[in-house]
């Protein structure tokens, strides 16, 4: 669970969140919201990249500032956050040798996001597209708890959508949280169990899906 205790954060004269207060329980919850509604400060705030000028946010019941809540998080922004220099397959073998997880796992990555053809190339030759891929799949890289996804549709077309779909709903598993921001609302909530949605800083709404459909809380 990710919970937000009042979290506020300024940018010289913007406020980009205003006052946050939420509960995200497991499962996989879409951030919704405008450009410029708060939706990467709100992830970049619970990754712990950035710090709040107020409020608290805690990672099951831990300050998100804490080494082990920190090493619990999968995080993938704008950016891949990979070594141009470096393979695909070598940047995750890398990421995944610093978490102590086991290069067979980059290799299950390659695959189900259908980065094959790629593995052996160096990043930076690669397009916006498979970037934003292999982003995601560093951030699964260590089957982390809590995974941050900062608009991983974008610049993806429909095949390489799904692949980023079908590897988010097969990390989720019980007792494991997921923030998905992104302006593609639909694809989101196929898979989804709940969402919240920005204005301008401020919490709306947020709310679980049910049979019935959206359901407010």
């Amino acid at each position: 669970m990710i919970s937000l205790d009042n979290v506020t954060v300024v940018f010289g004269r913007t406020l980009a969140l205003d006052q946050v207060s939420v509960e995200i329980p497991e499962g996989v919850t879409g951030v919704f919201g405008p450009n410029g509604s708060g939706k990467s400060t709100l992830l970049k705030a619970v990754a712990g990249l950035l710090k709040p000028q107020h409020g608290r946010i805690a990672i099951d019941g831990s300050d998100r500032r804490d080494e082990t809540a920190r090493r619990a998080v999968g995080y993938a922004g704008h950016g891949s956050g990979l070594y141009g220099r470096l393979s695909l397959r070598e940047n995750l073998e890398l990421f995944a040798s610093l978490y102590g997880a086991s290069a067979e796992r980059a290799g299950t990555l390659i695959d189900q996001l259908g980065l094959r053809e790629f593995a052996s190339r160096p990043v930076a030759e690669l397009s916006a597209g498979s970037k934003r891929r292999a982003a995601v799949a560093r951030a699964l890289v260590h089957d982390p708890d809590v995974l941050l996804l900062d608009e991983p549709y974008a610049n993806v077309d429909d095949e390489a959508s799904e692949a980023i779909s079908r590897a988010v709903a097969t990390w989720k598993t019980d007792g494991k949280t997921a923030l998905v921001a992104t302006h593609g609302a639909k694809k989101v909530k196929a898979y989804a169990d709940g969402g919240i949605i920005l204005q301008r800083g401020r919490l709306i709404r947020s709310g679980r899906y049910t049979s019935e459909g959206f359901t407010a809380t």
